[in-house]
């Protein structure tokens, strides 16, 4: 990405962070605004209005580069999706601490809300990365949720501003944080290998034919997982019409044989349930008429 030149000041906690190249400085509370300020959250009226101006700027940048990346590689190029959301979480952390300068650039990022009539969209408990994120990438709301919850999970873990992309990467991906953002969630990953338990003792059928053998090009295909795309007949037989063999596609496969297979059980747990509190009632119920028998 080219990096362009802004002539309107920034004022420095924001500086790195809104920095024009594809790595993001970390930014610095260390230097002042003003001479002589007094060290507690409320800005003076001129680091108000440079603060109203430094988060403007921030932000209107960030947009402008998701729009570029839209326009030239959306969905195809994670790393700039990365150092995007990287850019909002140093802008975030430039937020934290009782600084003037921190309360500017809070306030800052009201009046942009307030500016672009965004303020409908969040609650007094929305996270203030929310917002950032909401203002960057606009109104697609599971977009939001999913970037929300990603640098939001950096946060709790301690991830530093400049860790973001780094960590996204570790952690397997902006889909995969998302999904694991409860203690208790598994990941498509997880759920892909705890289905190939189930799988690899199911047998529903044998697909054979000349096209299928001529396929297996190689010996190390042998036992293991593929994907068969096929059309369900009349007669409740199916045509294999592709084989798909990518990991990905594989790896979503498993995971939705998983979900059916929790949802299945779900079901008969339920089911069961409801069955015994019928047999505990009806048990309740001959017990006091054997009761009542008895006392008559």
């Amino acid at each position: 990405m080219s990096n362009i030149a802004i002539s309107t000041p920034v004022f420095n906690p924001v500086a790195a962070a809104v920095v024009l190249g594809d790595t993001p400085t970390q930014p610095s509370l260390a230097m002042p605004l003003l001479q002589g300020v007094v060290l507690n959250d409320i800005p003076t009226p001129a680091q108000a209005a440079q603060g109203t101006q430094s988060a403007a700027i921030a932000l209107e940048q960030l947009v402008f580069e998701r729009e570029i990346w839209e326009q030239n590689s959306y969905r195809t190029s994670n790393e700039q999706l990365y150092g995007l959301l990287q850019r909002c979480y140093a802008l975030y952390k430039a937020m934290e601490g009782a600084s003037p300068e921190a309360g500017a650039l809070r306030a800052g990022l009201r009046d942009y809300i307030n500016l672009k009539g965004l303020s409908g969209c969040f609650t007094k408990s929305s996270h203030t990365i929310t917002k950032i994120v909401k203002c960057v990438f606009g109104s697609e709301r599971r977009r939001i949720n999913a970037y929300s919850t990603v640098l939001r999970t950096a946060l709790a873990k301690g991830v530093g501003a400049m860790d973001i992309a780094a960590f996204i990467q570790q952690e397997g991906g902006v889909e995969e944080i998302r999904l694991a953002k409860s203690p208790n969630a598994m990941t498509p990953k997880q759920k892909a290998a705890a289905a190939t338990s189930t799988v690899v003792v199911n047998s529903l059928a044998i697909a054979s034919s000349p096209a299928l053998s001529g396929m297996l090009n190689d010996a190390g295909k042998i036992g293991t997982q593929t994907v068969l795309i096929g059309t369900w007949q009349a007669d409740g037989s199916v045509v294999v019409r592709a084989v798909v063999e990518s990991e990905t596609v594989l790896t979503a496969a498993l995971a939705s044989h998983y979900s059916a297979i929790k949802q299945v059980a779900k079901a008969q747990a339920e089911a069961q349930k409801v069955m015994d509190e019928a047999v505990s009632k009806q048990v309740a119920v001959n017990a006091a008429a054997a009761t009542a028998t008895v006392a008559a």
